[in-house]
């Protein structure tokens, strides 16, 4: 039998970490027995906690698995944090360096990340929601110390110490790269908890973690999941918290709107097929979960009412007089910097064309969209209306009015508008106003979505 003086080695494989060499009667935590390979495998976010265990029993091990390296970062700019981003930065550190810090849209957070790559000085993968995100991230890295990183994504594959890169191209690489990072930074964080993208903190030995995010809470309470792939939440203020000191002082107006008589007809015929069917049926819905619905669209009555309920909504969504109230806005907000919200890429396009406002959507080509933004940013246009493209993950700092016409029951949605035109400027306010069709489930719709502390 083996002793605890003999070597035993610490690999990574594929995003999995093995352990050779150990006696046949230890039978070491984390790990399961792979038959196939006749070998003890663990998933690789728990190389931190097994390095501990072989340390903290006398194994005389190898250590294979790591391939990150120190990374000497100093800062080339002069940063003095604010005093709620120390207090976020000390909490991680305190919490060993895993954890989530939650800040409004807006206050920093990056400054915080970059606190943490200078404190860790080890080599250093940031994971980003798009692509946008990722460019701002190269060059906020690059001007904060002097270095160029790698990118992973967006048809670049050049992989260095400190490299940016999408959720969904981490994904994809996170098996063959996995070992290569000491701190992972995940923004906007929220968006882990996903089936796929969880897969790249359980395939990472990264000993450090650290997410970002403005809204935590997700409506399937999935961010449960976030303490095991990142750590607890460390730090956490909200908008109220940081208003006028930190963020624009701002308001929120909500505008009721009624259907036309023609659109108030079809509304409550439609409304009544839908709600006929679901209680003869005995339906019952989950929040914003229309699988039981769906369920019985073999159907042909089941199919009727689907498609009853989706016409009710596009009433509600498109109501006539939202855009003249729309048009009011405008006039009112002349020489503003303003973002029109919708639910709907068909409705953003039909506003577009109406008012001559710059759209965004999914389908805006990557050049026209970064044309776009600029020509916001620097005042060229004063209105973008959009979809759902510009919820996060975009710097629009002069922004300082949204409309929202229609959206999600979702509160970190309509946190996330919000936070769109919260930037601080001197003599700045924010204003966010929020169009209800009444008589429509819209009204309960924002409800639930203003059920958040920036609205109390």
């Amino acid at each position: 039998m083996a002793s605890k003086q003999e070597k035993t080695i610490l690999e990574f494989h594929q995003g999995t970490l093995l352990l050779k060499g150990l006696p046949e009667d230890v039978e070491p935590p984390y790990f399961l027995w792979d038959d196939r390979s006749r070998q003890w495998r663990a998933k690789a976010l728990y190389y931190a906690d097994i390095v501990g265990w072989l340390r903290g029993n006398g194994w005389a091990f190898e250590d294979r698995s790591a391939r990150f390296k120190r990374q000497r970062l100093t800062w080339r700019l002069q940063v003095q944090l604010r005093p709620y981003q120390k207090e976020a930065f000390t909490a991680w550190v305190e919490a060993r360096g895993r954890g989530t810090v939650c800040l409004p849209t807006g206050t920093g957070k990056s400054w915080v990340a970059l606190k943490a790559m200078r404190h860790t000085q080890t080599s250093t993968l940031v994971v980003l929601p798009t692509l946008d995100l990722m460019n701002q991230w190269y060059e906020l890295i690059s001007d904060a110390f002097g270095i160029q990183p790698g990118i992973l994504g967006g048809g670049y594959h050049d992989v260095r110490p400190v490299t940016v890169t999408t959720y969904d191209s981490a994904y994809i690489h996170v098996d063959k790269y996995g070992d290569r990072f000491g701190l992972v930074i995940f923004d906007e964080v929220h968006h882990l908890p996903a089936a796929t993208y969880s897969h790249i903190p359980e395939m990472s030995v990264a000993p450090f973690r650290l997410g970002l995010t403005a809204t935590y809470q997700r409506l399937d309470g999935l961010h449960g999941k976030l303490e095991r792939l990142v750590g607890p939440v460390v730090y956490e203020r909200n908008i109220r918290d940081l208003e006028g000191l930190h963020l624009a002082e701002y308001e929120t107006v909500r505008i009721g709107v009624q259907l036309t008589p023609k659109e108030k007809r079809a509304y409550q015929r439609n409304w009544k097929i839908y709600q006929d069917y679901v209680r003869e049926r005995g339906i019952k819905f989950y929040g914003s979960d229309l699988k039981p619905l769906l369920e019985t669209a073999f159907d042909p009555e089941g199919r009727k009412a689907f498609l009853a309920r989706l016409r009710c909504r596009r009433i509600m969504v498109g109501a006539a007089r939202k855009l003249e109230v729309l048009e009011s806005l405008l006039k009112r907000h002349h020489g503003d910097r303003i973002l029109v919200f919708t639910e709907s890429n068909d409705l953003v396009y039909e506003i577009s064309e109406a008012f001559l406002i710059p759209a965004l959507t999914h389908h805006t080509k990557t050049v026209e969209r970064k044309e776009i933004l600029e020509r916001f940013r620097s005042g060229v246009y004063s209105v973008i209306v959009t979809s759902k493209v510009l919820n996060e993950g975009v710097d629009v700092p002069n922004a300082n009015v949204a409309i929202v016409l229609s959206g999600s029951a979702s509160p970190v949605e309509h946190t996330q508008r919000l936070g769109r035109i919260l930037r601080k400027r001197e003599g700045k306010h924010a204003v966010l106003y929020e169009l209800v069709t009444r008589g429509t489930q819209e009204s309960q719709i924002s409800y639930r979505r203003r059920r958040s502390d920036a609205y109390k």
